[in-house]
């Protein structure tokens, strides 16, 4: 099956919560094409943000927006589902250290390893419990991120928000409200002119 980019006109980015971010979403992410998301709907598009956060300009402009929207939060910790949100947690964490901040990132495995310390969250966080924040890439229906909600609650962790690089809004916010966690994305298929 043959794929293309998007046409190489933007939409006024102007007004998105965070237009750099967005731009290069837009730029870098998504293609034009059929396909089933994760959620098994259909698309004629797919936002690939891997292609972000796995990029240096992109994994930069994700972790400073994340560092800007949770300025204000009181949280310990904040990681999400591995694979999409490896590359977020990461960046984070290193552009916090850049700023002087302390806050350890996590990744929750699909399934525990059966080996070693068979953990089924990685990184440095302590056991005890701590409140967290929960990202992911892009949130469909979100199942991925709804489901790092719930092994961060059943360790005993409290979490305070959860963000979502690009909601394709698609009935994902309201499945997460359903959780009692509050939820943003940091942009949302409507500010890139695909909603």
């Amino acid at each position: 099956m043959a794929f293309s980019p998007l046409p190489s006109h933007m939409p006024d980015l102007a007004t998105a919560r965070h237009p750099d971010l967005a731009r290069c979403i837009l730029e870098r992410a998504v293609t034009r094409g059929e396909f089933t998301l994760a959620s098994g709907a259909k698309s004629d598009y797919y936002c690939d943000v891997r292609l972000v956060s796995l990029s240096g300009e992109g994994a930069r402009l994700i972790a400073d927006a994340l560092l800007e929207e949770t300025a204000d939060l009181d949280f310990d910790a904040l990681g999400g589902m591995d694979m999409g949100a490896t590359p977020i947690a990461a960046a984070f964490g290193l552009r916090a250290h850049e700023q002087g901040l302390d806050i350890p990132t996590f990744v929750v495995r699909k399934n525990p390893k059966a080996h070693g310390t068979q953990k089924l969250i990685e990184g440095p966080l302590p056991e005890t419990p701590q409140r967290v924040v929960i990202v992911d890439d892009v949130v469909t229906s979100g199942g991925s991120l709804i489901k790092a909600i719930e092994v961060a609650k059943q360790a005993g962790h409290s979490v305070v928000k959860a963000f979502a690089v690009l909601d394709r809004e698609s009935g994902g916010s309201a499945n997460i409200a359903a959780t009692g966690v509050d939820y943003q994305p940091l942009v949302s298929i409507h500010e890139l002119g695909l909603g």
